[in-house]
């Protein structure tokens, strides 16, 4: 009974102090489109410290412990990460500034989506040759003006049981540039004895958010492994460029559990 009323007293604070730092960054996100009158690059690099700094402190106050390893890639740079939960996006944003490519439907999101927008996410419709085309140029503009662009090949996230193929035509734009891609890999751990990385801090399958959420702030001793790759990958082909940084996220890959078929075919993933 004690536990049960410890960890609900945690989750609440929690998401009370989560919920205060979120309007500050709301507030704060009004400040880059003024900056942006006078010089866009400017307005970005503001715009990447702000969201860096909110991700730190979310995941402080969520009781996320981030432990990175290996060389970060500097601006411009393209990234390609293993797609884990929602988490993801705030561990990368702790530990490095980019952009995010995220699919067409977070845009329509209620709350969330204006949020999304703001972050300078650029969004894909897998659905039409015509919104990978616009993804691709919305890429370029980034990479061009000198930022990072942060994708998740898999296109959905996984328990963290293994690597899931890399999609090509997320290289499509690295391909054509010959820009070299980073490779990241990122894995949950967690020591507590009532919850299990895999379905409390991973998210995926038909988890629904909320619940997710909540549970995961009423439990202490998480941590997001973050490595980064001394290898990148360039390479004129788009299928080979893809498979070549598949084969280095699964070599550097620990999986966090004994993969399980079920899993497959889900897509719950924030990001594409």
């Amino acid at each position: 009974m004690l536990r049960f009323l410890l960890a609900h007293t945690r989750g609440i604070l929690r998401l009370i102090v989560g919920l205060g730092v979120l309007a500050v960054l709301v507030l704060g996100l009004f400040l880059p489109p003024l900056v942006r009158i006078v010089s866009s690059s400017t307005a970005d690099k503001l715009l990447l410290a702000m969201l860096g700094v909110w991700s730190r402190c979310t995941l402080l106050v969520m009781g996320v412990k981030v432990v990175s390893s290996g060389p970060k890639p500097a601006a411009p740079y393209l990234l390609a990460c293993n797609h884990l939960s929602y988490l993801d996006v705030m561990i990368l944003w702790s530990q490095v500034d980019g952009f995010f490519l995220g699919k067409s439907e977070l845009a329509k999101w209620p709350v969330m989506g204006p949020l999304i927008r703001a972050a300078g996410t650029v969004f894909i419709n897998r659905t039409q040759r015509r919104g990978v085309v616009e993804a691709i140029k919305g890429i370029t503009d980034k990479v061009n003006a000198g930022s990072g662009v942060i994708f998740f090949p898999e296109g959905t996230s996984s328990s963290g049981g293994e690597v899931r193929q890399f999609k090509s035509n997320m290289f499509q734009v690295a391909a054509q540039s010959e820009l070299p891609v980073h490779i990241a890999v990122l894995r949950y751990t967690t020591s507590s004895k009532h919850n299990h990385a895999e379905t409390d801090m991973a998210w995926w399958g038909e988890m629904t958010f909320p619940p997710h959420f909540y549970k995961l702030l009423t439990f202490d001793n998480k941590v997001a492994e973050l490595k980064f790759s001394e290898e990148t990958v360039a390479h004129a082909d788009r299928k080979e460029m893809a498979q070549q940084a598949e084969g280095l996220a699964v070599a550097a890959f620990e999986p966090m559990h004994q993969f399980d078929e079920i899993e497959r075919g889900n897509d719950v993933s924030f990001l594409a």
